[in-house]
């Protein structure tokens, strides 16, 4: 591994230079006193983390940081051109987070737990602590000019800069990805454009990563060789992160719980499968699926994406059972959508913005597929990283399968997509793109005749 060398004064000036500009200018645009104060408290985090590491990487933070805060002011206008409204379809969770957040606040109860006993947002919300995140973000801003939704999406790309953070000290500390490997892979996910449309809409997703990510990074701390103080900090913390990490999405400590078993597997040369084959018996005589309603998220959510499903090629995929070829009919699927329709596009003057970031995500799916042979060649290592991957991403596509859950098993399969892509000769690599086009071309001929027939 590289010597990581500090930012000297100059470069130091540089960097925080450039991004005091995105944020005073994105507080300008915004016209939001509270915006400006949210980005000070959470730049200083940021600025201080990237006066840790060296010039090159600092300058990979600080675009991820720039294109986030971009994005989010391009989603809030193509959707406010389109629908109206700047919201996803003109009004969908992002819209109801933000007004279950002000029912929230109204009740001044902002304990979870106390939430669901007093039934401000349903006794059987699935997520009321991010309702109550959105409640603290109102409070925040009533002496401030008052809430903004500019406030949760500019938090967001704060949250995903520090969720690459994580990956990468993840991949430096538990792979043997080589410097440039890792610069690459986390280049690859936060410039995805699909990546940025979630990131940049109010959802829950990114700041549900983030606190998967943040309890990995603890236990990381916890077992790992550090101070006795930082310890005892770690031991109080994360209970605490851990339990309103369960009123976000009660499932989502499964993930954490997942790539901990892989760190534990590393740490102490433990083979994986001994440990899955203790918690196997552990699990099934446990009320483990009541608690993190595991049945209850694959059967609604498997009848949600299959009732929401059109003719074609969705409709042959959600109809199949999981078992045996439907977990692989969706994976395939999972690894080519939001599959890409540039039939629909720039046929109406008001979506003409709208278009063209849908354009730019189809143009990420498009290297996604092209990235198709590389990702399931160094899948097939099954080492840490390609189990921390299939782990999750086989999690989402059996389960959830909604766009915006993808956000969670992105960082793995770009890391496992670029290392696959730069181990391969020149030669090979020349092989499988062409392999590629193939695929495309015959995925998209199988497209169009289901759509058409």
């Amino acid at each position: 591994m590289e010597q990581c060398k500090e930012l000297n004064p100059n470069q130091k000036l540089i960097i925080t230079t450039w991004f005091m500009f995105i944020v005073i200018l994105s507080s300008i645009l915004t016209f939001s006193l509270s915006v400006l104060i949210l980005h000070f408290a959470m730049g200083l985090i940021t600025l201080h983390f990237c006066f840790k590491t060296d010039y090159k990487t600092a300058k990979l933070w600080l675009i991820i940081f720039s294109i986030s805060i971009l994005f989010v002011f391009l989603i809030y206008l193509a959707n406010q051109f389109y629908y109206g409204e700047p919201y996803y379809i003109g009004g969908s969770d992002d819209l109801k987070y933000e007004q279950w957040g002000r029912a929230v606040y109204n009740s001044d109860i902002y304990e979870p737990s106390e939430i669901m006993e007093h039934r401000i947002i349903g006794q059987f919300h699935n997520s009321p602590y991010f309702a109550s995140y959105i409640a603290r973000l109102i409070q925040f801003s009533e002496f401030l000019g008052g809430y903004t939704t500019f406030l949760p999406r500019i938090a967001n790309a704060y949250y995903l800069l520090w969720i690459c953070m994580i990956i990468k000290y993840l991949l430096d500390k538990y792979t043997n990805l080589a410097p440039r490997t890792v610069y690459y892979s986390l280049a690859f996910f936060a410039f995805m454009p699909n990546i940025q449309y979630i990131n940049s809409h109010v959802f829950r997703d990114t700041f549900n990563l983030l606190q998967v990510l943040l309890i990995v990074l603890l236990f990381d701390f916890l077992v790992g060789k550090n101070r006795y103080s930082i310890k005892i900090l770690t031991i109080i913390l994360l209970p605490l992160l851990s339990y309103y990490t369960y009123y976000t999405r009660a499932n989502s400590l499964i993930f954490a719980g997942i790539i901990i078993l892989l760190m534990l597997s590393a740490l102490y040369r433990v083979k994986t499968i001994y440990i899955i084959l203790g918690l196997i018996p552990l699990l099934l005589l446990s009320n483990f699926l009541e608690v993190f309603r595991i049945k209850y998220y694959i059967e609604t959510y498997s009848s949600y994406v299959s009732n929401i499903a059109g003719d074609g090629l969705s409709k042959f995929v959600f109809n199949r059972p999981l078992l045996p070829l439907g977990i692989f009919f969706r994976g395939m699927y999972a690894l080519i959508s939001p599959f890409p329709n540039f039939f629909g596009l720039f046929q109406e003057n008001s979506k003409l913005l709208f278009d063209f970031i849908q354009l730019l995500v189809y143009l990420g799916v498009i290297m996604q597929i092209f990235a198709i042979p590389f990702i399931v060649k160094r899948a097939l290592k099954f080492d840490w990283l390609s189990l921390a991957f299939l782990s999750w991403f086989l999690a989402i596509t059996a389960s959830t399968f909604t766009f915006r859950h993808f956000i969670f098993y992105y960082p793995f399969m770009s890391a496992i997509a670029i290392d696959g892509f730069l181990s391969a000769e020149i030669k090979s690599r020349k092989s499988i793109l062409f392999l590629s086009i193939f695929v495309i071309l015959c995925f998209g001929m199988i497209y169009i005749s289901l759509k058409l027939f």
